[in-house]
């Protein structure tokens, strides 16, 4: 496949610079570029965007071989390029500061994606513990995922849904040498793109049903003492997340394409590391940091989607109408508002929008959007830093909330309820929440929900609203057991 090759400027003779081309794609989607790819033998990660239930992003974008990992752990921080494994000296936050200052990359000219180049990865809940040593993790760690884990991909590959072209992106090293290898990567990927993608693959579930960190008696339980913590004025809210697993056999990208249709949302991702899989579709977003201003956008109360339009209409209703619900929502609007002013420009902290209803594949939540200019001594990590977790899946006050919740929950929660996105060396990051996700490790798919508790919650509501929230994520399990993209039917 031929395409239109362009290059940027280097600002030296030693400066990276970027070269892109650019082909159609008005044969291609996301799935089928990865699909090509895969079948050619490169390890990727994929990031698509649906701006709620009906409407696509404009980019979705492909990772293509990585360089360099970064991982982050309670003991440090460890960086593995072609050259081997070294340690970054440092905490794990100040380690990932220098990686990324490190690996610079150039600013991408205008006619490029929001997203050129930079590290892709995730940052799990226990990431937290590193930003506050009075945070301890629960006491069993079945999974032993790192605290953050970072790749940083040769090529990335951007969609352009509106104007159905696929822009092939590659920073070249300075030196003629360097440009012209990157343009021959680029040749040689635009071929591969060009191929029949690859079958899908078999995905067949165990029989039984899904493994639970905690009986429903249990979770009740747990409800039961943060409410009595609250009552003491210990807390204001915890976010109280189980559980599940369930075991298979085959393809995880099959995984991804099922929930990709049963829960279409702002922030889908698949990534791999080390024998991990991640496969997410969030519908919040954490932070995002674009041209020094920052974004977050807390999601809090949620009901049911219904098929009867009418009966859907008044399950929203009842939502906004739920006092409950917008003070639970209000008080993590506050706490977002208090996480951006630690790192915010003074007088510059504005809630943009407050409460809106918003609809998704199979829940409705109240959505709000926190604004601010970062301040001129602040990074974006500092800004994600400020952020992280969000109070929405963790309480408020969010330190000794999530004390108490590594007393009650029996595991550590790993990537649930930490973050995953980008970050570049531009000064540019957009992290989502990892929510409605699954971890996927030799044949098991692990996924958690939560829900918020307050002083009037009802423990078996909070436990019922928790299965509300993984539905889209069993449903997705169900859907890839049935071999619809590839491979035999699992039996039943």
């Amino acid at each position: 496949m031929t395409g239109f090759l362009h290059s940027s400027t280097p600002s030296t003779a030693e400066a990276h610079h970027l070269a892109w081309l650019v082909l159609p794609a008005d044969l291609h989607t996301p799935v089928r570029l990865f699909l090509s790819l895969r079948a050619a033998n490169h390890q990727l990660c994929l990031l698509e965007s649906a701006e709620g239930p009906d409407r696509i992003a404009r980019w979705s974008f492909l990772g293509v071989d990585p360089i360099a990992r970064f991982v982050g752990h309670r003991g440090g921080a460890v960086l593995t390029t072609e050259a081997g494994e070294e340690d970054v000296p440092g905490t794990p936050h100040e380690a990932l500061q220098a990686v990324v200052n490190r690996f610079a990359l150039p600013s991408p000219p205008a006619p490029l994606p929001p997203f050129c180049g930079g590290w892709v990865g995730m940052m799990s809940y226990e990431w937290a513990t590193a930003l506050e040593p009075t945070i301890s993790p629960a006491a069993h760690d079945p999974w032993a995922i790192p605290m953050a884990d970072f790749h940083l991909y040769r090529t990335v590959v951007g969609m352009d849904h509106a104007t159905q072209k696929v822009v092939l992106i590659a920073a070249c090293p300075g030196g003629a040498s360097g440009h012209e290898a990157a343009i021959e990567g680029l040749h040689q990927l635009a071929h591969e793109i060009g191929q029949e993608p690859g079958p899908g693959q078999r995905f067949r579930l165990a029989q039984g049903e899904p493994r639970c960190s905690m009986t429903r008696e249990q979770y009740e339980a747990g409800v039961t003492s943060l409410k009595e913590s609250i009552t003491q004025g210990d807390i204001f809210q915890a976010v109280l997340a189980q559980r599940f697993e369930q075991d298979f056999e085959g393809e995880p990208f099959s995984l991804y394409r099922a929930l990709r249709l049963t829960n279409p949302s702002p922030h889908m991702f698949f990534f791999e590391s080390d024998g991990l899989t991640l496969i997410g579709s969030s519908p919040e977003r954490l932070v995002a940091v674009r041209g020094g201003r920052v974004q977050n956008r807390p999601i809090a109360g949620t009901r049911a989607r219904s098929d009867d339009p009418d009966e859907d209409d008044r399950l929203g209703a009842e939502l906004m109408g739920d006092r409950k619900e917008r003070a639970e929502h209000d008080m993590l609007v506050d706490l977002a508002r208090n996480d951006l002013g630690r790192i915010a420009r003074t007088g510059t902290v504005s809630v943009k929008e407050h409460a809106v209803l918003e609809k998704f594949a199979r829940v409705q939540h109240l959505v709000s959007r926190v604004e601010c200019d970062l301040a001129a001594n602040q990074t974006p990590l500092q800004a994600l830093a400020a952020s992280f977790p969000a109070g929405t899946v963790s309480g408020a006050p969010k330190v000794r909330a999530m004390q108490l919740l590594s007393d009650i929950e029996p595991d550590t929660r790993g990537p649930y309820a930490g973050a995953f996105g980008y970050l570049d060396s531009s000064g540019n990051l957009d992290m989502a929440i990892s929510i409605r996700t699954f971890a996927v490790r030799a044949g098991m798919a692990s996924l958690q929900a939560g829900a918020g508790v307050v002083f009037d919650s009802k423990p078996e509501r909070e436990y019922a609203e928790t299965l509300e929230k993984a539905q889209a994520l069993f449903e997705a399990l169900r859907l890839a057991g049935t071999g619809l993209f590839g491979g035999e039917e699992a039996s039943s």
